[in-house]
């Protein structure tokens, strides 16, 4: 669902001619979340349940809702959206 949620992304950021900058920018959300996830984007709560750390994070015309799973070095992509256009 994920997947098909980003395909939408690119799908809306070819339509507004901003595709080369929003896969740039997701390429680097990427690479952040692969690399210092709980660095990247800013805290929205946390559910001790689960031990998950509730994240979003921006990248140019990009946003990445997130969850972090320290113990297991985990992180969980929830959605991505294109940010609106002015």
């Amino acid at each position: 669902q994920v997947l098909e949620e980003f395909r939408l992304v690119l799908d809306q950021a070819r339509d507004r001619g901003i595709l080369p900058l929003t896969l740039r920018a997701s390429r680097w959300a990427l690479e952040e979340l692969a690399r210092t996830p709980l660095e990247f984007g800013e805290s929205r709560e946390y559910l001790p349940h689960l031990d998950l750390y509730m994240r979003i994070g921006f990248a140019g015309p990009i946003f990445v809702e997130f969850a972090v799973n320290v113990p297991n070095r985990i992180v969980f992509i929830r959605r991505f959206g294109l940010s609106k256009s002015d």
